[in-house]
């Protein structure tokens, strides 16, 4: 009986009622659609760093990790093998790849170019990298060598395509000077400024022949099953490998700008979620108090017929349980209906915006679908609701049935 009555109060001002209702499930909506989206880019960005630099742990000789922006090879890994062997024993490790950094110059008819070489092994990268899904003209390296890939950008800037011959300069790790001739074999774009425009990736044979290392690397990218078990996975891996001359890290601290972006876009999220809740209680608190003004009367008349302040507390509460949850429900349809079609399609923003941030997003955004999101947001609106009602209800429930008959 308590909610049908509560029911016939809130359809008894439409306009009102609707308006509250709106403002609740418009803006739960919007909330709903940026944080599908904002996780479904954190997904994408974690994900694309993680498989196009550096796995989600990285193995390396001691004392490399103070060189490494150097691109130094004074520290390398001598035996990669038996260190794999040790690292494939943790549970949760899929993928361990062996990989080469280096600077070097890259010789056009011109000029020479200082970019980042980057020595990887291609079936390694074919399992558990993202290079050979980002080529977009030419092929993936075969693993025969003598080829390479180039970015996109780095591709215009030289005026080279797929087919022209490169000459590779680079300091060995003695000091002195090689250079090898490689074929441009496919041109990437990764969405990743540094690699699209400053990279040129090789086979880690023609890497470690250029640099005269023959079968040593410079770090060993391990990929996990899971992006969760990443701190449990290092502690294991540091066990694993106590007493050798190593040292580790996640992708968190290789990629520590981006976590820290990753961490404020949540921050801001979260700050814009609670302007948005707190405007929509202000609305739920205006319409209570507007109504409780508007049937002072009624209420005095509820009271002189015996109902107890408790009764009519609990009435307007659930008048106000009735307005959160109609436009928590509509808000989630709304919202959550939006989020599944951008999960499923994606959405493809502006090129110039793309170009403008140094983040491997990709071409497509796609927007991540939670139903446990949905729930905490539904029941995120009932509480406000109810919350928010609770000042109006209180004044309700205290009126003097006398003082209140008397109202005009």
């Amino acid at each position: 009986m308590n909610f049908k009555i509560a029911l016939r109060n809130v359809l008894r001002n439409k306009r009102r009622s609707g308006l509250t209702f709106a403002s609740i499930a418009l803006g739960l909506a919007l909330i709903l659609v940026f944080q599908g989206l904002i996780s479904g880019m954190d997904t994408q960005i974690t994900d694309n760093f993680i498989r196009a630099q550096a796995g989600h742990i990285q193995v390396y000789h001691e004392g490399y990790i103070k060189k490494a922006r150097l691109l130094s090879l004074d520290n390398r890994i001598a035996a990669p093998d038996s260190l794999i062997q040790n690292i494939e024993q943790v549970p949760e490790v899929k993928e361990v790849a062996e990989r080469i950094r280096f600077g070097a110059l890259v010789g056009t008819r011109r000029e020479s170019v200082r970019v980042m070489g980057l020595g990887i092994d291609p079936s390694q990268e074919q399992r558990s990298g993202t290079l050979a899904s980002s080529v977009i003209d030419g092929t993936f390296l075969d693993g025969k060598g003598g080829g390479a890939l180039i970015g996109k950008q780095l591709a215009a800037d030289l005026g080279f395509g797929v087919g022209d011959v490169l000459l590779v300069v680079g300091n060995t790790a003695k000091g002195s000077l090689n250079a090898i001739d490689v074929n441009i074999q496919g041109i990437i774009n990764t969405g990743y400024a540094q690699l699209d425009n400053s990279t040129i990736i090789l086979d880690l044979k023609d890497a470690q022949k250029l640099l005269a290392i023959p079968g040593e690397v410079t770090e060993l990218d391990v990929m996990l099953r899971d992006l969760d078990s990443t701190d449990a996975a290092l502690i294991q891996i540091d066990n694993q490998l106590s007493g050798q001359p190593i040292e580790t890290q996640s992708w968190k601290e290789s990629g520590a700008a981006i976590w820290q972006l990753l961490q404020l876009r949540r921050w801001l999220l979260s700050l814009v979620s609670l302007v948005v809740v707190i405007i929509a209680g202000l609305g739920i608190a205006n319409t209570m108090l507007m109504s409780v003004f508007e049937r002072t009367r009624e209420i005095g008349t509820l009271m002189a017929l015996g109902n107890t302040p408790g009764e009519v507390l609990r009435l307007f509460m659930t008048e106000s349980a009735i307005i959160g949850a109609a436009g928590g429900l509509f808000g989630c349809a709304l919202g959550g209906g939006i989020v599944k079609l951008l999960a499923t399609k994606g959405l493809q923003p502006p090129g110039s915006l793309t170009s403008m941030i140094d983040l491997p997003i990709g071409t497509t955004i796609y927007a991540h679908f939670s139903w446990e999101t949905l729930l905490i947001f539904f029941t995120l609106a009932l509480v406000v609701g109810v919350l928010s009602a609770l000042y109006p209800a209180v004044l309700a429930s205290r009126q003097e049935p006398v003082e209140a008959l008397r109202h005009i």
